[in-house]
C-alpha cells in the first residue's frame, strides 16, 4: 500500500486492540482488576489474550510508521515530534497518575509515591508502553534515516536481530522501559514489513488467515482453562511466534467494522486514560453493592472505552490541552485520529 490514505482495515485493527487492552485492564492480572479468581470465564479470556493483546498494538505501530517514515534529513524534527507525541503525555498524563495511584484510597496496586514520582525511568503502570515504542521509534528512525532499511532483505535481518534479542533474559533494571522496548520491537518491525508486503499477504493467506487466528484462540482459551501457568509468559518462543502469527492472521483477514473503526480513532486517548474511568467505574459500582462480575466487566469496558474518547474531544478544543495531554500539534483543532496506536 503505497498512499497515506487511510485504511479502513487498519483502523479496524486498531479499534480491536483497543478493546482488548481495554477489557484486559478492566479484569486485570490475577489479583488485580476486579480481583477475578481462577476458573472464571473472564479470567481465561485475561489470560489467553496475552500473546495477542500488545503485540497487535505495537504492529500496527509499525505498520502506521512505515507510511510516515523518516526520509531524507529531517531527522531532528523526528525525534522532536516523537517526544511530544509519547514523552510530554508520559510526563503530563503518566506520572501524575501514578502519583494519584501511589496516595489514593483503595487502589488495587501498591505504588509507591518515590517510584511514583520516578515512573518516568522506571515504569509502573501501563504507561511503559510510551517509554519502550519511543526507544523503538529511535532505533528505527536512526537505523532509517542512516539508510540501513532500504531492502526488505535488510528489514528481514532487522527481523531476525529483534527476535535474537527477545529470546535473551531480560535487563535486570527496566531504565526508561528498555525490557519492554526489547518485548515490543519484533512486532514492530513485523509491522513494517506487513505494510510493505500487505497485497502479497492478503492474496496468499486471505483464507487461511482468520482461520489461523479462530484456531490459535480456540487453542489459547482452551489452555488458559486448563493451566494458565502455561500461557503467562509473555517473552518466550511461544509468545513469539503466537504474537506474530495471530498479527499476520488479522492483517490478512480484511476485517472491517464501523464501530472498531471509530474507536480506532481515538487509540491513543483510550490507552492513557482508560484505567482511569475503568477504575471509576469499579468504585462506584462498588459503592452501590453491585458485585456481578458480568455487570462490572460490561461497565468497566463500557466507561474505559467511551469516557476517553469525550475526555479526548474536550482535549482537543484547546491548543494547550491537547498537546500536554494528547501529544498533538498545537496548531490540531478537530478531535484527534491517533497515528501510534499505543498500550
Amino acid at each position: 500500500m503505497s498512499s497515506k490514505k487511510k485504511s479502513l482495515e487498519i483502523e479496524t485493527l486498531r479499534g480491536l486492540a483497543c478493546l482488548l487492552l481495554v477489557l484486559y485492564h478492566v479484569i486485570g492480572p490475577l489479583g488485580g482488576g476486579l480481583k477475578i479468581d481462577v476458573g472464571s470465564p473472564f479470567r481465561v479470556i485475561a489470560d489467553s489474550m496475552v500473546y495477542v493483546r500488545m503485540p497487535l498494538f505495537t504492529f500496527i505501530s509499525g505498520y502506521i510508521y512505515s507510511l510516515y517514515k523518516i526520509r531524507g534529513n529531517d531527522f531532528q524534527a523526528y525525534v522532536s515530534g516523537k517526544v511530544r507525541r509519547l514523552i510530554v503525555p508520559l510526563f503530563c498524563v503518566g506520572v501524575p497518575f501514578s502519583v494519584l495511584q501511589a496516595v489514593g484510597p483503595g487502589v488495587n496496586k501498591d505504588v509507591g509515591v518515590i517510584d511514583a514520582l520516578l515512573s518516568f525511568y522506571i515504569p509502573v503502570n501501563h504507561f511503559w508502553f510510551l517509554q519502550a515504542v519511543f526507544i523503538i521509534f529511535m532505533f528505527v528512525g536512526l537505523l532509517e534515516w542512516r539508510g540501513l532499511l532500504q531492502t526488505m532483505t535488510r528489514q528481514y535481518l532487522l527481523l531476525a536481530f529483534a527476535a535474537a534479542v527477545f529470546l535473551l533474559p531480560p535487563f535486570a533494571v527496566d531504565a526508561f522501559g528498555i525490557n519492554g522496548a526489547v518485548y515490543l520491537l519484533p512486532f514492530f518491525v513485523l509491522g513494517m514489513i506487513g505494510h510493505e508486503k500487505v497485497s502479497e499477504i492478503r492474496q496468499t493467506f486471505r483464507v487461511i488467515g482468520p482461520l489461523v487466528f479462530v484456531l490459535i484462540s480456540a487453542v489459547l482459551l482452551y489452555v488458559a482453562t486448563v493451566d494458565r501457568g502455561l500461557i503467562v509468559d509473555r517473552r518466550s518462543l511461544v509468545g513469539l511466534l503466537v504474537g506474530c502469527v495471530s498479527c499476520l492472521a488479522l492483517l490478512s483477514s480484511n476485517l472491517q467494522a464501523r464501530w472498531l473503526i471509530w474507536l480506532g480513532g481515538y487509540s491513543y486517548a483510550i490507552f492513557l486514560f482508560h484505567v482511569l474511568f475503568a477504575a471509576t467505574s469499579r468504585a462506584v459500582l462498588g459503592r452501590l453493592g453491585i458485585n456481578d462480575e458480568s455487570v462490572l466487566v460490561l461497565s468497566g469496558v463500557t466507561c474505559g472505552l467511551l469516557g476517553p474518547v469525550l475526555l479526548s474531544s474536550i482535549f482537543s478544543r484547546f491548543s494547550i490541552t491537547s498537546v500536554l495531554f494528547l501529544g498533538e500539534r498545537a496548531t490540531r483543532k478537530k478531535p484527534p485520529v491517533s497515528a501510534i496506536p499505543v498500550s
